[in-house]
């Protein structure tokens, strides 16, 4: 089945490429998506690990995104990156199935510590 990954996706490539690095330097490895689209389409439900999702991909009020995000937390956990005071954002990710929210600026031990529960799900669940 193979090592599991965490899997960012974010349209905005500081964002993504700085919790890869992140991810990374904790020894675990990372792959990117600038959509949740291309991560679906990408990453099949085969896959192991974890997503991390920022808040600002998308439209997270359009249902047909939602649905998508919907299907994106059925298929491993994972928590989402939102805006201090993105309360709405927060609110319908977790509705959606997210574990955890994990607010900007973040502390990368909190991002870390968030990532590694996620993974633990995911272990968990597939053993």
């Amino acid at each position: 089945m193979g090592r599991p990954v965490v899997f960012v996706v974010s349209a905005d490539a500081a964002v993504s490429d700085s919790v890869k690095n992140l991810v990374e330097s904790a020894g675990l490895p990372a792959e990117t998506f600038r959509s949740l689209q291309v991560f679906l389409d990408m990453v099949g439900p085969e896959r192991r690990g974890c997503l991390v999702l920022d808040a600002h991909i998308s439209d997270m009020k359009d249902p047909d995104w939602q649905a998508s995000l919907v299907v994106a937390y059925t298929r491993m956990p994972g928590l989402l990156i939102a805006d201090r005071g993105d309360v709405p954002a927060a609110v319908r990710a977790v509705k959606a199935g997210a574990m955890d929210v994990v607010q900007k600026p973040y502390r990368d031990e909190n991002l870390l510590d968030s990532i590694n529960k996620a993974l633990q799900a995911d272990a968990a669940a597939n053993n």
